[in-house]
């Protein structure tokens, strides 16, 4: 079976504008999808969005990336998740655990994870010293992300994320 959302119908002006985008340099990808937005269907915005998020996360702020995926677009869940990403998110718990190592000064964030080794190893490349576990309503995740290897959870708001306890790393 491919791993490719039941929302996906081939555009040929999507196929364009997707292959434009595909050609730019990351650090001008953001510009490249703001600039066709309003042009690509449902489907492609959140395919492009969410290939932007995976491949180049920090690059833009997070102001940015909230503001995109807000959009009042059809078809977000299927079409954001790869169908196994959809299938595994919907048999999370109602109340998940998540984690998040923070960087030096880090006020605003949308990214966590499932798994304590994953934020262990960010916690490392970071160079800080330690990991906040959180709870949270999966009501108020936005998506499940499996593409880096990371059990990547989305929450658009961390004021949602309730801190539990912080976990020295050595």
């Amino acid at each position: 079976m491919k791993n490719i959302s039941t929302a996906f119908k081939f555009n040929e002006s999507d196929a364009k504008l997707i292959s434009q985008f595909l050609v730019t340099k990351a650090n001008q990808q953001m510009d490249c999808f703001l600039s066709v937005e309003a042009q690509l269907t449902d489907y492609a915005y959140w395919y492009l969005l969410t290939t932007m998020w995976i491949n180049e996360s920090t690059i833009y702020p997070i102001s940015a990336w909230k503001k995109l995926f807000f959009a009042k677009r059809a078809n977000r869940l299927v079409s954001i998740m790869k169908p196994n990403e959809l299938t595994l998110f919907k048999k999370l718990s109602n109340k998940l655990i998540l984690y998040r190592a923070h960087s030096k000064n880090e006020t605003d964030w949308i990214s966590y994870t499932l798994d304590l080794e994953t934020a262990v190893k960010f916690a490392k490349m970071k160079n800080v010293d330690e990991v906040v576990e959180y709870k949270i309503k999966k009501h108020d995740c936005y998506a499940l992300f499996l593409r880096r290897e990371e059990s990547e959870i989305l929450c658009l708001n961390k004021d949602l994320a309730k801190k539990i306890r912080s976990i020295k790393v050595d």
